[in-house]
């Protein structure tokens, strides 16, 4: 069998850090797809494709006469950890519905951004695989989504010795998500009227579990942190609020407010703090770092569609990427079997 499963790509509107201690925090797919497409191979073989997916290259070593490639060096533990969440989830998917047995699998994997940037590219890559997994051992396309969000969040867990569920829960159901860690839960929240927002990247300096072991250890050291956690999940709470309201001013101001408390906690570059700076200037109603920090990604919050469009120029004047100018709904699908 043959399967063709897209999974939509994600921003953490607010809440980070503090969901990683028990907070709640508030996330919404983005209208761009990890795509995957697999078959079933015989044996236990597992072999991927990477197509458009940027991963790591050290150094080449070419012949000058003809251009001929010689050596090429990877970034091997950067991708042996990407690797890690497909072998995982296949793993744990298999431990669920068919202890004791494996298959193969055939996996080409297309990505819009590249891996590391805070758009949450290894959740989609875990939801993704889990859904292939379960789709192919049941023979069905009418997976149950709870199961995948569970099977996906234990796969990041398991890879990364502590994960939330914000991003796996996101991703498979879709749409903006108030998550709240200790259920888990991942509520549908609705804004009545569009919100614009600009999601950019730019280079992220350091890795989400070196930027979580340092805020775990400023935590431990000094009390005062513990405040600034608090302060985010109210807030999220707050957020959440104007969101169902549709006051958008509110919720621009409450970016800020987010923004500055990530500054608190140390995880933001001088880098976003130009972006954020420069968009706020711009008209933004509000800016902020998304995701753990250290650069990455960002996102900002604009008055209506033209004004959108100005500040997706002001993000590209200063050298980053925009990736989306509005917000997803869809969550992991499969678009085909053959």
């Amino acid at each position: 069998m043959k399967f063709f499963i897209r999974v939509p790509l994600k921003v953490t509107l607010f809440g980070e850090h503090a969901v990683v201690h028990g907070k709640p925090a508030i996330a919404s797919t983005l209208p761009i797809h990890v795509s995957i497409e697999a078959m079933d191979i015989d044996g236990d073989r597992l072999i991927i494709t990477f197509n458009n997916v940027l991963l790591p290259i050290e150094s080449l070593a070419l012949d000058r006469k003809n251009t001929k490639i010689i050596e090429v060096k990877t970034n091997e533990e950067t991708i042996k950890k990407f690797i890690n969440y497909i072998t995982t989830a296949l793993d744990i998917c298999e431990d669920e519905v068919r202890p004791g047995k494996r298959k193969g699998f055939l996996i080409d994997l297309k990505s819009p951004v590249p891996t590391g940037v805070g758009l949450g590219t290894s959740a989609a890559v875990s939801v993704g695989t889990i859904m292939l997994c379960l789709a192919s051992y049941l023979s069905t396309t009418d997976v149950e989504k709870n199961l995948v969000a569970k099977l996906s969040w234990a796969t990041e867990q398991r890879v990364q010795g502590a994960a939330s569920p914000m991003d796996t829960y996101t991703i498979t159901f879709g749409g903006i998500r108030y998550i709240d860690p200790s259920t888990p839960k991942a509520e549908f929240i609705e804004s009545p009227i569009k919100m614009n927002f600009i999601i950019g990247y730019t280079q992220k300096r350091f890795t989400t579990g070196m930027l979580v072991r340092v805020v775990k250890e400023r935590l431990r050291k000094l009390q005062s942190m513990t405040h600034i956690i608090d302060a985010i999940g109210g807030v999220v709470e707050e957020a959440k609020n104007y969101i169902l309201r549709g006051d958008v001013e509110s919720v621009g101001m409450l970016m800020n407010i987010n923004h500055g408390l990530l500054d608190a906690l140390g995880v933001v570059t001088q880098e976003h703090h130009v972006i954020v700076n420069m968009l706020r200037e711009a008209g933004a109603l509000g800016a902020k770092t998304s995701g753990a920090g250290g650069g990455g990604a960002f996102i900002a919050l604009a008055r209506d569609e033209k004004h959108a469009e100005i500040l997706k120029s002001v993000v590209k004047t200063l050298g980053a990427t925009v990736v989306a100018t509005s917000l997803g709904f869809s969550g992991v699908e499969i678009l085909e079997k053959q």
